[in-house]
């Protein structure tokens, strides 16, 4: 099933129109990444629960029952691992379109004071954050499946040397050097390439993502640097008002005072 994009919701549609009506750019360019970077993201996890996919119906034709289960063991817990994310932007699509919903019906009553509203409802910044969590989670947990994988190769690689230098002394053959185990070749490695694929683009999405937070971020701090300088200057303005005020009755006192 086609997942739908936030772009084609006609009350988003209707809000963008508001906000750049309102001449509110940086909402509205904000608005236009998260749709862009929600889209983006549920794809490529789609694609990358596909690929699990066919990766645990091959793994449901191995014989070894000790390779099937750890192998599946890693792929099933990665996949449950991206589901998780996936469900994470499935929620926060529901969260836009009930934001966006509400604000459109305040907006009679309120303006522009209900997309502000809305927009710090959203709460960009938190669901990136909680996107990258979902990233590096996979990451790590990928990591230490990779990492029994290979244990579990060299063990197998180990026994089966064993076996076959047990057969050798039992025809009266000398025994074989332990070769270097092949690391490109059989099922484990092969789970292991898939793991590590996902290994990367789950690195590449979180450090993108870590981006668009810093970017957030900073943009954050010039809006709060410009409100600080305002109100600073605002505060200025009243003072000087103030002291030129209290300024002027004196001056009046005094000429009041000389005229008698």
């Amino acid at each position: 099933m086609e997942t739908r994009s936030l772009a084609d919701y006609y009350n988003i549609q209707k809000f963008l129109e508001l906000l750049d009506y309102h001449e509110m750019k940086a909402e509205k360019e904000q608005l236009q990444f998260i749709i862009d970077y929600v889209d983006t993201t549920e794809k490529h996890l789609d694609e990358v629960l596909n690929e699990l996919k066919n990766v645990r119906e091959e793994l449901n034709t191995i014989h070894n029952k000790s390779i099937k289960d750890t192998a599946l063991k890693a792929v099933n817990t990665i996949t449950d691992k991206v589901n998780q994310a996936k469900q994470t932007i499935i929620k926060f699509k529901d969260h836009v379109k009930s934001t966006v919903d509400k604000a459109l019906h305040e907006c009679k009553a309120k303006g522009k004071e209900a997309l502000t509203g809305a927009m710090i409802s959203l709460n960009v910044k938190g669901f990136l954050q909680h996107m990258k969590n979902h990233f590096d989670d996979i990451v790590q947990t990928s990591d230490q499946h990779i990492d029994k994988l290979t244990k579990l190769g060299d063990e197998i690689h180990n026994v089966n040397h064993h076996f076959t230098n047990l057969g050798r002394l039992l025809l009266g053959k000398s025994e074989k050097q332990l070769e270097p185990r092949n690391h490109d070749a059989g099922i484990i490695s092969k789970v292991q390439y898939h793991l590590f694929k996902k290994m990367d683009n789950m690195t590449e999405m979180s450090h993108l993502t870590d981006r668009f937070i810093k970017d957030i971020e900073k943009r954050e701090q010039i809006y709060e640097n410009k409100q600080k300088t305002s109100v600073k200057q605002s505060l200025t303005e009243l003072k000087a008002d103030a002291s030129f005020k209290d300024k002027k009755p004196k001056a009046k006192n005094k000429e009041h005072q000389l005229s008698h």
